[in-house]
Parts: C-alpha cells; sequence; structure tokens
C-alpha cells in the first residue's frame, strides 16, 4: 500500500470512528491552561482567530468558542465537521462565519491564507500521520500563523504504550498499533524529543514538556509531549 493509500484508508477509518461512537466533549486541562496563560487577559477576544487542527466533534472549539474568541477548526471526517456545527448550533455558539469557520479538509494543506491566525493548536491528530505529512502539516501551520503567533499540541511521545507494535511503517510510526491508545485507529506516529526539535526548527522559539500517567488501571502508560512554539 502506498502512502497515499495509507492516509485515504486512514481517514475513512476515522470517519467511521466518529459515525460509530461518541467522543470526548470537554477540552483537556493542558489547552485550558496554554489559553488562560497566552490569551486570559486579552479585552477583545472576538479579534482573536484561534486554528484547531484535526477538531473532531468540536469539544475544543466549543470551548474556545464559549470563551468568546474566534475560532476555526479542520478535520479530515466530514461526520466530525458534521457533529461540530450541530454541537454549536444546539448551544447558540454558531454565530456567524467572522467567528466559526468549520472545514472538512487535509492537514497538510491548509485552506487558509498566510497569517491568517493569533494561535493554532493540535491536540492528537497530527500524530497519526506519516513524518512526511507531519512535516507538511507542521509547516502549513508555522504558514498560517501570524509573526508572533504561537502554536500549542499534545502528541504521543515513545514511552507511549502501544509504540513498537502493529505494523511498521517507518521509525516510530506504525500501522495499527496493538495496545495502548492509538489500538484500532490505524496509523500513529510516537515523537522523540529529537524529532520535535526537527519539525518545529523553522520556528523562532519552542519549549517542550511532558505529562506521563496511567490508564485503565496502571495496565496503559500514556506518555504526552506538551508543546509551545511562538513564530
Amino acid at each position: 500500500m502506498t502512502a497515499n493509500e495509507r492516509t485515504e484508508a486512514h481517514l475513512e477509518r476515522w470517519n467511521d470512528v466518529f459515525e460509530s461512537r461518541d467522543w470526548g466533549r470537554y477540552p483537556p486541562e493542558e489547552l485550558i491552561r496554554f489559553v488562560a496563560r497566552n490569551f486570559g487577559d486579552v479585552p477583545e477576544r472576538g479579534d482573536v482567530r484561534f486554528l484547531e487542527v484535526g477538531c473532531g466533534p468540536g469539544a475544543n472549539i466549543w470551548f474556545l468558542r464559549r470563551e468568546g474568541f474566534a475560532v476555526a477548526g479542520i478535520d479530515g471526517s466530514h461526520a466530525a465537521i458534521a457533529q461540530a456545527r450541530a454541537r454549536l448550533a444546539a448551544e447558540g455558539l454558531n454565530d456567524g462565519p467572522d467567528q466559526i469557520d468549520l472545514r472538512q479538509g487535509n492537514f497538510a494543506s491548509l485552506p487558509w491564507g498566510d497569517e491568517s491566525f493569533d494561535a493554532v493548536f493540535d491536540i492528537e491528530a497530527i500524530y497519526a500521520n506519516e513524518m512526511s505529512t507531519i512535516r507538511s502539516c507542521v509547516a502549513e501551520i508555522h504558514r498560517v500563523l501570524k509573526p508572533g503567533g504561537v502554536f500549542f499540541g499534545k502528541m504521543f511521545g515513545a514511552r507511549t504504550t502501544g509504540h513498537g507494535t502493529g505494523d511498521p511503517i517507518e521509525d516510530n510510526t506504525t500501522d495499527d498499533p496493538t495496545e495502548g491508545p492509538g489500538a484500532g485507529f490505524g496509523l500513529c506516529h510516537f515523537f522523540t524529543e529529537a524529532e520535535l526539535g526537527e519539525v518545529f526548527g523553522r520556528f523562532a522559539s519552542l519549549n517542550v514538556d511532558w505529562v506521563h500517567r496511567s490508564d485503565h488501571e496502571q495496565t496503559i502508560s500514556i506518555f504526552e509531549w506538551l508543546v509551545s512554539a511562538r513564530k
């Protein structure tokens, strides 16, 4: 199977996932902290534009819109985008294209112009690709950020359960890990810190932290990089 064929199959699988099960309804603590630290004191929140790469059914978009920020989101799944739009509409948050812009599309070719956003973030979506696509995604994120704009990401690290299992594609990338948080979801890249430094090398500054926790009664280890980068 070629890289393009794997990508198409992967997108279809994620669409099936979003059509068949409920997903998280609330944002992660780390995103809330990032928003509070960087934009908590902004007087005119509607003038601040956020983009989520891999927005899924819209839990993070929902949070940001409730906080008064202008939001955009992209996901490869049309089902996820439909669910996000429906949730915002049901809660009276879908108040115009100048404040909400959700699109189905490809992370590696973002359909927005240069320097469009004050902040871009990724909560474990970019990782679900091969490294060549990940590099293209990050280049596109850099392009659409305004000068001085910030990126925040949560990305699985190589100490996460499932790393090294499944069908090997390239270093640290497997298809169908047999265990851990990536099991059943297709392509997974488990980042090393050195890879993060290389992928985000075009940014003016890069800060990397991490969280390491167990899940399912300590049977699963989840190691997540917390990446902050400024253009």
